[in-house]
């Protein structure tokens, strides 16, 4: 009788030139604005012609309001919408991106939406503010108030002073606490608030009187980072970006 080699207990050996592509988590306001921007390309909703409302698109879709706010400030980014907040968002009609634009709004290390970034903010805020209270040095205050000065220059959100005196001291701040890490952190969130998608919530959605606001609020923080008050220099923080999460979570038509 002729006997069958047992199976070899070697397991085959993976090719080395084989390589699986990497998996990208898509967001989920990317995939909204994509199937809305597929039926505004096949004519469903013509140019001229509104939208369903915030609340409604997030009935239909079986999503919240805030991934329909996203998606829809997403597509005014991109061009093919419209937005006048309290009045609706109107379908433009269809006008080719140029290049540089595209290549902008596409160009982005992670898929982060402006919500999620402003949580991200307010955990590692708060610390960064304790921390700074404690640590500061009298060079870190005075590019603090340099910052706060730059920016109560600003006559509106969309302004170069606001962006760049806001950026410099949250930043500035991480760099007081002392932490190093902090400060990669925070200027690491800071780049992508400089993006177009959290440019555009800002100057739909926070309002004309931020600017103001914002100031006020900032030169609230460094007093307390001043009077090395850390209780102080926290709650500060925290009614800042909650002001700022709170503009960021109305609704489109509520303004």
């Amino acid at each position: 009788m002729t006997q069958t080699a047992p199976p070899s207990s070697k397991s085959p050996r993976w090719p080395r030139d084989l390589r699986l592509p990497q998996v990208e988590p898509t967001r989920l306001y990317r995939q909204i604005a994509a199937l809305i921007g597929e039926r505004i390309d096949e004519g469903l909703f013509p140019g001229g012609s509104l939208l369903p409302a915030e609340r409604d698109l997030a009935q239909q879709l079986g999503v919240s309001r805030t991934s329909v706010r996203e998606a829809l400030i997403a597509l005014e980014v991109s061009g093919k919408v419209s937005i006048r907040v309290g009045h609706g968002v109107q379908i433009l009609e269809a006008t080719p991106r140029p290049d540089r634009v595209r290549a902008r709004l596409n160009a982005t290390d992670a898929d982060i939406g402006p919500i999620q970034l402003m949580e991200a903010r307010r955990h590692v805020e708060l610390k960064t503010a304790e921390l700074a209270a404690t640590n500061r040095r009298q060079e870190n205050l005075e590019r603090l108030e340099r910052a706060v000065q730059v920016q109560a220059g600003a006559k509106a959100v969309s302004a170069p002073e606001y962006r760049d005196g806001d950026r410099a001291f949250h930043v500035e701040i991480a760099v007081a606490s002392g932490n190093a890490a902090y400060a990669l952190i925070i200027a690491d969130l800071w780049d992508h608030c400089c993006k177009p998608m959290f440019a555009k919530f800002e100057e739909l959605l926070t309002g004309p009187d931020r600017p103001r606001q914002t100031v006020a609020e900032h030169r609230r923080i460094l007093a307390a980072i001043v009077a090395r008050d850390r209780v102080a220099a926290r709650k500060a923080m925290k009614q800042h970006l909650d002001a700022v999460l709170r503009a960021f979570s109305r609704g489109l038509g509520t303004m």
